[in-house]
């Protein structure tokens, strides 16, 4: 949970007045995503891939706009085929605490097909709008918008490795499965960054659905 990605509200002022000024923010944040990565040890054929990308990203942030102050323009994700799940939850900190892995990673699936090679989703709402959601509520209120969608698995990892959400609430990962029916979540108890899940119509104050745009590069 390193925290880094750029306030929403301070870049869009800053895109308002100086496009240039946020081009230079936005490569900032592709390098704090990717020295962050690199401090933990992340294979470097994983770092190049999401090098290689940092131009269309730049270029896709600087494009957008957003409705509301608690999505953040970006952020890296690796697929499970790249580095497992239980790896990728080990860079999911809390202070000095690693994240850990209660289920059984090979029996969780993804609604549909995603890259094969790390990637960057769009427009991240952080889950803070739907406090309280039932995943299969969310799952139902995002099919009316064509434009956006819950998190993976490995998605909503990314997230809580490049934001500090899990601080403030905890997260379904609506756009995975474990066993077909169940939801995969991150939260933390007792300091430590957890992967569990539970059923679909399970619902928690303190339980938020995150979502992004449709669009990944």
């Amino acid at each position: 949970m390193i925290g880094s990605v750029l306030s929403v509200a301070a870049a869009v002022s800053e895109r308002r007045r100086d496009p240039e000024m946020a081009r230079r923010q936005f490569d900032g944040e592709v390098s704090a995503q990717i020295c962050a990565l690199r401090r933990q040890n992340c294979p470097k054929a994983i770092l190049k891939t999401l090098e290689k990308k940092r131009p269309q990203v730049i270029a896709r942030a600087v494009g957008m706009t957003f409705l509301g102050s608690k999505r953040v323009f970006f952020s890296s994700v690796i697929p499970a085929s790249q580095l497992s799940i239980p790896e990728q939850m080990l860079m999911v900190r809390n202070g000095d605490i690693p994240g850990c892995t209660y289920l059984d990673t090979t029996r969780i699936a993804d609604l549909v097909e995603m890259p094969r090679e790390s990637y960057y989703i769009f427009s991240v709402e952080d889950g803070t709008r739907t406090l309280g959601w039932t995943p299969y509520f969310g799952e139902k209120v995002f099919k009316t918008q064509p434009n956006r969608r819950g998190l993976s698995v490995v998605e909503s990892i990314g997230f809580c490795r490049n934001t500090d959400t899990l601080k403030h609430h905890n997260i379904d990962a609506i756009w995975s499965r474990l066993k077909r029916t169940k939801i995969p979540f991150l939260w933390v108890l007792g300091r430590e960054p957890r992967l569990c899940a539970d059923n679909a119509n399970t619902s928690d104050p303190r339980w938020g659905i995150p979502s992004c745009n449709t669009v990944v590069i």
